[in-house]
């Protein structure tokens, strides 16, 4: 029974703020178990003045038993308004914890599969509330089998010890069987868990997974999980044999035996025909009760184990966690500082004591080869990793000490691969911004209004990352309209002409120039286009500050920054990401 009262605690610990709506499935579930108990108590009254000739007698106990049948009804009732909302707090109230804290815990992904942080956050939670139904109903089928012992202990003593020994018996195997079901079933979810892992990583890199042949390969290890969970899943229903068609004989033979004493008892004279029919109805009804109650004990067995992964994620705490601050203004001018920044991932060192300032109304490049840093500082700046020293200041203050409010409505920006949702233009830019004329003048000025008022429905036209009704150079300016709603003071743009078209890479250069006018643009590129619009340079060269100032000044002093200007890359591997 340990555990499972550990799992209803540790369900309790999630989200414990409806203490009276879970006092009120439990009484309204006992009080439902308790009025089923009164309709047979008139059942046995009948055929008890029926036997005694008394035809007058009968209708008292009809009108009894059309109101104990009215308060049981009523008693489901109200088990059923106490379950509808506990039902969608729970469900909401966990998913939107768990939610709320991968977004602050990502490193998580390097522990916990995705796979099964999917399934937990979309399937797993849907089961809370039935931890608690099911908890409840085993709690008022037990307070029934006492109830309904003590009637047969009132009317024969013996008969009450044999009806509880079968009772018990069937109870503790069943209890018993319920414990390995419930192992072999968590089995079958870590096979479901790796299948889902899979297939998710296969979707969201289709055409590379078409183009590369991979398929055959990934069926292979697919296949290997449906062998695995085959097994797992045949273990599970050699037990749900045991426990469907094997342990029932305890009740069929207990029954022959209780029938056999009471109908004994009958004609040597010592119960009455009224009081048999009523304690072989509370019999069956212990019965089927007792069905119930394992029903759900087996059910909080495997509750048990969706309880756990929920608890898992909950419980994961990434090192690399950042806290906001407190400091509320937001007049903010845009300029960033990185001062001595070192910042190292297991031990191998990405940025070594990086400094450099830039300024509002500007376009700053931060350029170097694949994996010199450039990406790391963009995800420092958003706040995405923490550095190990130095510090890193907006308008001379710690990002650090920002709230979360102000910092993240004043950096914003557009990575190399622009997330786009698989909904309509409109909804997108909603998710920023829901003015439509905030919106309309947004993307005008980034220039693809006219190709949005092309489209089928225009803004309302559903679009997603993987069609082509919007060419890479039209989604990335649709994602520069979106940081553009954000009001965000400091820009933050990471390759993002690495793969769109050379007209798109000059249409954008020319965009970020009209930007700077009202934002601080800060931009880790490759592309020598977008070097030579830049006011000023940062040059790295591994995780260090090679050179940096105007774009005139690095250019004149720096052999690498030539070199970049110069390039041409040629391949994919080149334009790898830094080492984070």
């Amino acid at each position: 029974m340990k555990r499972y009262f550990n799992t209803i605690k540790t369900l309790l610990s999630f989200a414990n703020e409806r203490r009276l709506g879970i006092v009120q499935l439990f009484v309204s579930e006992i009080f439902s178990c308790l009025t089923s108990l009164l309709p047979p108590i008139a059942t046995a009254g009948i055929i008890g003045v029926i036997t005694e000739n008394n035809f007058n007698g009968i209708w008292i106990y009809v009108a009894l038993y059309l109101i104990f049948y009215v308060a049981n009804l009523a008693c489901i009732a109200w088990n059923h308004r106490s379950y509808r909302d506990l039902s969608g707090y729970y469900q909401h109230t966990v998913q939107q914890m768990l939610i709320n804290h991968i977004t602050d815990n990502e490193a998580i992904f390097d522990k916990i599969s995705r796979g099964k942080i999917i399934a937990t956050c979309t399937e797993d939670v849907r089961f809370m509330v039935d931890v608690l139904e099911s908890a409840s109903n085993a709690t008022a089928g037990l307070v029934q089998l006492v109830c309904i012992f003590f009637t047969f202990l009132f009317y024969s003593p013996f008969v009450a010890v044999i009806a509880a020994a079968i009772d018990a018996a069937y109870l503790i195997l069943m209890n018993h069987n319920a414990h390995y079901v419930a192992r072999h079933y968590e089995g079958t979810r870590k096979y479901e868990d790796k299948t889902a892992d899979l297939l998710t990583q296969m979707l969201t890199n289709l055409k590379q997974v078409k183009s590369l042949n991979l398929m055959p390969n990934l069926n292979k290890k697919i296949e290997r999980s449906k062998s695995e969970w085959i097994e797992q899943y045949g273990r599970k229903y050699k037990y749900y044999f045991t426990r469907y068609a094997k342990l029932p004989f305890i009740v069929y033979g207990g029954k022959i035996l209780l029938y056999v004493l009471l109908g004994y008892l009958v004609i040597n004279g010592q119960i009455t025909i009224d009081r048999l029919v009523l304690l072989i109805s509370y019999f069956e009804m212990s019965i089927t009760h007792s069905n119930t109650i394992l029903e759900n004990l087996l059910n909080l067995s495997s509750y048990g184990v969706r309880v756990q992964r929920v608890k898992n994620i909950l419980d994961y705490t990434s090192d690399s966690a950042i806290d906001y601050g407190d400091i509320e203004n937001d007049y903010i001018s845009g300029s960033v500082t990185f001062d001595d920044v070192y910042y190292a991932v297991k031990g191998k060192t990405i940025l070594n004591n990086v400094s450099f300032k830039v300024y509002p109304n500007e376009i700053t490049a931060i350029v170097g080869r694949p994996g010199s840093g450039k990406t790391t500082i963009v995800h420092l700046l958003y706040r995405l990793h923490r550095i190990k020293s130095g510090s890193i200041l907006l308008d001379d203050e710690s990002i650090y000490n920002y709230s979360e409010k102000v910092y993240s409505s004043n950096i914003s920006g557009v990575f190399q691969k622009s997330l786009v949702f698989k909904m309509s233009i409109k909804d997108n830019l909603s998710l920023i911004d829901p003015n439509p004329e905030h919106q309309i003048a947004a993307c005008k000025r980034v220039g693809v209004h006219k190709a949005i008022k092309a489209l089928p429905k225009g803004y309302d036209t559903i679009i997603d990352s993987e069609d082509s009704l919007l060419t890479d150079g039209e989604t990335q300016k649709l994602a520069l309209a979106r940081a553009l709603l954000s009001k965000a003071e400091v820009l933050l743009l990471d390759e993002v002409t690495s793969n769109i078209d050379p007209t798109s890479t000059t249409e954008i250069s020319e965009l970020l120039k009209d930007l700077k006018e009202d934002h601080t643009i800060i931009i880790a590129t490759h592309k020598p286009e977008l070097m030579e619009i830049a006011d000023r340079v940062v040059v790295l060269k591994d995780g260090k500050v090679a050179a940096k100032g105007t774009n005139k000044e690095v250019y004149k002093k720096s052999k690498l920054y030539q070199d970049l200007r110069q390039a041409t890359f040629t391949g994919p591997s080149e334009l790898a990401e830094d080492d984070v």
